[in-house]
């Protein structure tokens, strides 16, 4: 999910027949560097029901606390939420407000998780914002739950240099956090499309916890129908160019304000059916009530089920 201005594009638990009956609502990561092997990393995060916000979202900035409280309401176990972005002159967005965001999360049972959207033009640039989402703490102690990596900027024309550098940021990234901190690859729509070809997606998922493909139909596609074909395929494309079966995979769907409500049903049951571990519109702000709740029944996708 690019910023306003430049195109809009947002291991090994998947669903299956038994419950391990395990909930997360006081999950967090543990330290930099500490983390188990990625085998047995948890990617909490990334299951369920999110919410998205950007740093041009003029609401949940203004109020933050308030806008956790109403997301909580609706059901939201996940909040991602913009600290930058590469044409921006800070590396952090507004921190005294993310501070408030996170205290109120704490509070709700809500997880926050960073992201970032890089432009692979200017890597130190990147990594050194890249580096203070990470590492960002409110003077209260407060810390984001995971961060993840918007992959979709074509500031770098040429594919091989980009991919070559977006791997190396995802490299330096992991070695920052360690392998139990759940990352995410924010990818770009693996159905149709054309602006990044011979995308790298097993370098991508080697070095990620979870896909986050922006699987936005509201651009190409209308009625419930076929926005379900729509999303069960790019759940089933990430886990066939990934060679991974079991890849956890979170749906961003299309933006709310174009989507209809059956649409929304037709998508939060293709995410379902599909085994995703989570899914997600694009973005809160225009989220309606009706929406919120067609979205409700992805809550019980933060019950994770043994493959």
């Amino acid at each position: 999910m690019a910023a306003r201005g430049i195109v809009r594009g947002k291991g090994g638990w998947t669903l299956a027949a038994g419950v391990v009956g395990l909930t997360f609502l006081g999950w967090a990561p543990p330290a930099r560097g500490d983390g188990p092997d990625a085998a047995s990393s948890t990617h909490v995060p990334y299951h369920g029901l999110a919410a998205w916000i950007d740093i041009f979202d003029h609401e949940p900035w203004a109020r933050p606390a308030a806008t956790v409280r109403q997301l909580a309401g609706h059901g939201v176990g996940t909040v991602f939420l913009q600290t930058s972005n590469y044409r921006r002159p800070h590396a952090v967005h507004r921190p005294s407000r993310i501070a408030r965001l996170l205290a109120t999360a704490r509070r709700h049972g809500v997880r926050v998780i960073a992201w970032y959207l890089p432009g692979f033009a200017d890597l130190r640039r990147d990594w050194l914002r890249v580096k203070a989402a990470v590492t960002y703490a409110s003077p209260a102690g407060d810390r984001f739950d995971g961060f993840a990596l918007d992959i979709e900027a074509t500031a770098v024309a040429d594919i091989a240099t980009r991919n070559r550098r977006m791997l190396r940021l995802s490299d330096r990234l992991r070695r920052l956090t360690g392998t139990g901190y759940g990352l995410g690859a924010i990818i770009p729509d693996p159905v149709g499309q054309r602006y990044w070809p011979r995308f790298p997606y097993r370098a991508v998922r080697a070095r990620y916890d979870a896909i986050l493909p922006m699987s936005y139909w509201t651009f190409t596609h209308r009625g419930a129908a076929a926005v379900y074909r729509y999303a069960r395929r790019a759940v089933r494309l990430i886990r066939a160019r990934t060679a991974d079966p079991a890849a956890p995979v979170h749906l961003v769907g299309g933006i709310a304000s174009r989507a209809s409500t059956s649409e929304v049903a037709a998508f939060t049951r293709a995410a379902i059916d599909a085994g995703a571990a989570g899914a997600s519109l694009y973005d809160a702000p225009v989220t309606s009530a009706r929406q919120w709740a067609r979205l409700g029944a992805l809550r019980s996708l933060s019950v994770l089920e043994a493959p």
